[in-house]
């Protein structure tokens, strides 16, 4: 974990490899969209916070993949999904 100093208090920051992920279907029960609505969101989405594992070469089933994502993904992305320019 990274300390940051504010004032006379040390607060823990946990990096994005520390942070617990979940998956989109977490996400979307939390905020009360759908899963793939969630998926769609973190489509283009990379960086710190998400995971992903793709499943392929499996036999006469399509391939997928799977993406876990952080709460500070999660805040990021709902902070753009949130933004008043974006909401009409």
């Amino acid at each position: 974990m990274t300390e940051r100093r504010d004032g006379d208090l040390a607060l823990s920051v946990p990096r994005a490899c520390e942070e617990r992920h979940y998956p989109a279907s977490f996400w979307a029960g939390l905020w009360g969209f759908s899963a793939k609505t969630v998926r769609e969101w973190f489509r283009d989405e990379y960086g710190p916070g998400i995971l992903r594992q793709p499943n392929i070469g499996r036999r006469r089933k399509r391939d997928y993949t799977t993406i876990m994502i952080s709460a500070s993904a999660a805040a990021r992305v709902y902070a753009k999904r949130t933004d008043k320019d974006l909401i009409h």
